[in-house]
């Protein structure tokens, strides 16, 4: 990582305050790691002076602060966040706020993974390796309406080094879920009966055997078991 994109200010704290704005809209900068998160900030705030910053450092904050806020253009996600349970974060978010961008930035710097960002919806992805004038120029893309790769991550995906058939067909598959399907599928796989789901999710017991029976049309299975199985070959792609 470089240098200069670890520099904090002088009197940053864990959570920085919002930068005011009186026009334009605002981006939100979800990650847990204090030092790059004010990094992001320093990027954000220098290169979009004119909107305004808040910040989150875990998945519910980032998900309360989409919900909130009406005005918000662009979300920046780190997918190891506390709460982000793989790439269900990035779909919840997706969901929640369809016509916001996400970048996501990852310390995983692989073609895989950046086709599986884009695959779950996500507008841009940015190692965190990348420098500060690089991280700049492709949150201005995005916000242009592009969709930003690193030239290598895209050469090699363009070269299909990213996904075989089998892994592209699994991760469309979860992506085809919604939020509280993905949630009761996480609790089958966890061994968790009807009852319990019901209980844990506070709804009917009639509803979670509806979701258990969307989930087995999706995933292409006829049975629980079935579905544990695919779902654990989804996770394990993740």
């Amino acid at each position: 990582m470089p240098r200069d994109l670890l520099m904090s200010k002088e009197n940053a704290t864990d959570t920085p305050p919002a930068v005011l704005a009186d026009e334009a809209g605002s981006i939100l900068i979800a990650d847990d790691h204090p030092l790059f998160r004010d990094a992001l900030f320093q990027v954000v705030t220098e290169t979009f002076a004119e909107h305004d910053t808040r910040q989150a450092q875990n998945f519910d904050e980032a998900m309360a602060a989409a919900r909130e806020d009406d005005a918000l253009e662009l979300i920046l996600l780190d997918l190891n966040m506390p709460g982000m349970n793989g790439f269900n974060g990035l779909i919840a978010l997706r969901n929640e706020v369809p016509m916001v961008p996400i970048v996501v930035v990852s310390a995983t710097e692989t073609a895989q993974t950046a086709s599986q960002v884009l695959t779950f919806g996500a507008s841009g992805f940015l190692p965190k390796s990348l420098s500060k004038a690089d991280m700049a120029d492709a949150l201005r893309r995005v916000l242009d309406g592009d969709i930003y790769l690193p030239p290598d991550l895209e050469r090699q995906m363009e070269d299909g080094r990213a996904l075989t058939p089998e892994e592209q067909a699994l991760v469309e598959q979860l992506g085809a879920l919604t939020n509280q399907q993905r949630r009761v599928l996480e609790m089958l796989v966890a061994g968790k009966s009807n009852k319990i789901i019901a209980y844990e999710l506070d709804i009917a017991e009639s509803t979670v055997k509806a979701h258990v029976s969307a989930i087995l049309r999706k995933l292409g299975v006829t049975s629980r078991t079935q579905a544990v199985i695919t779902a654990s070959k989804i996770i394990d792609q993740l």
